[in-house]
């Protein structure tokens, strides 16, 4: 018991040095990432490891659902039916009032005002 206990540590302290080395020379540290990253270990699908439990190839294909839920019909704000001259007179509204919270009425304008205003600024 004392004798596989010491042949654990011994091992343990040569993998520890191992790493010291590697990790406190760069040429070491380089030349073992270069080797990590550049050779290719050819693998045989049809091994032992694959059959007796290692990595199992799924049963099934994978099946993509594209089912998702429509947009609802009010997505575009609260204030869908409002003319967009409105909803930018009350933006004015707010910004006057209480600028930090303007966001909020932009978010809830209708999709269109937006539009509306940015077609308009772009044609200036």
């Amino acid at each position: 018991m004392l004798i596989d206990q010491s042949q654990r540590y011994d091992a343990l302290n040569q993998k520890a040095g191992a790493m010291h080395q590697i990790l406190t020379h760069p040429d070491h540290l380089a030349d073992y990432t270069d080797r990590y990253f550049t050779e290719v270990y050819p693998v045989d699908i049809g091994d032992e490891m694959g059959q007796q439990g290692g990595y199992q190839q799924p049963q099934q294909q994978y099946q993509q659902q594209f089912d998702m839920p429509a947009v609802p019909a009010g997505a575009g704000g609260q204030q869908g039916s409002v003319a967009p001259q409105q909803q930018w007179e009350g933006f004015s509204e707010v910004m006057n009032r209480n600028p930090e919270n303007a966001w909020r009425y932009l978010q809830g304008m209708n999709q269109d005002a937006m539009r509306n205003k940015l077609l308009f600024m772009e044609g200036a």
